[in-house]
C-alpha cells in the first residue's frame, strides 16, 4: 500500500512539473502552447536471459508477454505512465503466473528529426501478482527501469529497458548484465492524440 501511495504521489508531482514546463513555453507570437498528450496500446515481453539468438527470442515470446496502454504527457521532457497485463510461463510448466505491471517513466527526447526521434527514459516499475498459485516472484515487486527508444513517424514507439533489481548495487547490476538474472523489457506501441 505504501508503494502505491508513493507511486501516485510521484506521478502527480511529475505531471504537475511537466504541465507547468509546457505552459511556460511560448511561441514567437507569445501565445501559450498546449501540452502534448498521447495515449495508445503497447505490447512487449521480458527477455531473460538476454540473448541475440532469434530462436531463443522466439521461444521467450511464446512463454511471456505483456499487453497494455501507455499515456504520455509532454514534448521534450515527458512523463509516461503505463499499465500492462503480463503473463509468464515457467520453464517446463503449463502454469502461467499473471501480473499487473505499472511502470512510470520520465523521459527525455534528445533527437527529433521529424520522421523519427530518439529518447532516454527511466523510472520506477511496480508489479502486482494476480494469483498466488506459485511463488514465482512473490506477491508484489518494485524495481527501477532505464532504457532508450525510438519513435517512428510520430506515432510508432519502440522501447528497450533494463530492469535494475533493488537488492543489487549498480556495479553488481553492470557485472551481471547479459546473465541469467538480467531482464530486458522490449515493447512496441502506438501513440494517438
Amino acid at each position: 500500500m505504501k508503494n502505491l501511495i508513493a507511486l501516485i504521489a510521484f506521478l502527480m508531482t511529475l505531471s504537475l512539473q511537466a504541465f507547468s514546463q509546457e505552459a511556460n513555453e511560448t511561441t514567437e507570437q507569445t501565445s501559450v502552447k498546449k501540452p502534448k498528450f498521447w495515449i495508445g496500446p503497447k505490447f512487449g515481453f521480458d527477455m531473460s536471459p538476454i540473448t541475440y539468438n532469434f530462436k531463443e527470442i522466439n521461444n521467450q515470446l511464446k512463454t511471456n508477454y505483456q499487453v497494455g496502454i501507455l499515456m504520455q504527457y509532454g514534448r521534450t521532457i515527458y512523463l509516461q505512465p503505463e499499465v500492462y497485463y503480463a503473463s509468464y510461463q515457467m520453464d517446463g510448466s503449463e502454469t502461467s503466473v499473471n501480473f499487473i505491471k505499472v511502470p512510470a517513466m520520465l523521459g527525455l527526447r534528445f533527437i527529433n528529426l521529424g520522421l523519427f526521434s530518439l529518447h532516454l527514459m527511466g523510472g520506477p516499475a511496480f508489479s502486482f501478482q494476480l494469483d498466488n498459485k506459485d511463488s514465482f516472484t512473490g506477491n508484489n515487486t518494485f524495481s527501477w527501469q532505464v532504457g532508450a527508444g525510438i519513435d517512428v513517424l510520430g506515432f510508432i514507439t519502440l522501447d528497450a529497458r533494463y530492469n535494475l533489481i533493488k537488492e543489487l548495487t549498480i556495479a553488481e547490476q553492470i557485472s551481471q548484465f547479459n546473465q541469467e538474472t538480467s531482464i530486458l523489457n522490449i515493447t512496441a506501441g502506438l501513440k494517438f492524440r
